[in-house]
């Protein structure tokens, strides 16, 4: 059975370890931008539990619309692009 893949990002106000797969928020004290890691398989991996820093990623961000420059890639495998909070699978 395939799991569903998440198609977009959900922007949120939240402590950075409390992110859910597919949220996203600015974190003042990394001084980044962190995403949940879109993948369910990792979300629910206590060692994975992927986290995207994007601190080396160019992030552009208005009214709550988020585009990620390069492509984001977790250690748990997931390769994807964030496009006007659109998830983009490579």
């Amino acid at each position: 059975m395939t799991e569903h893949r998440l198609t977009e990002i959900t922007m949120v106000n939240k402590e950075p370890h409390r992110l859910l797969p597919g949220e996203a928020m600015y974190s003042e004290l990394h001084q980044a931008w962190l995403v949940g890691c879109p993948n369910p398989k990792c979300s629910r991996d206590p060692i994975l539990h992927g986290i995207a820093n994007l601190a080396c990623h160019e992030v552009t961000e208005s009214n709550g619309v988020l585009t990620v420059s390069p492509s984001i890639l977790c250690g748990c495998g997931a390769h994807y692009f964030i496009e006007q909070n659109k998830i983009r699978w490579c």
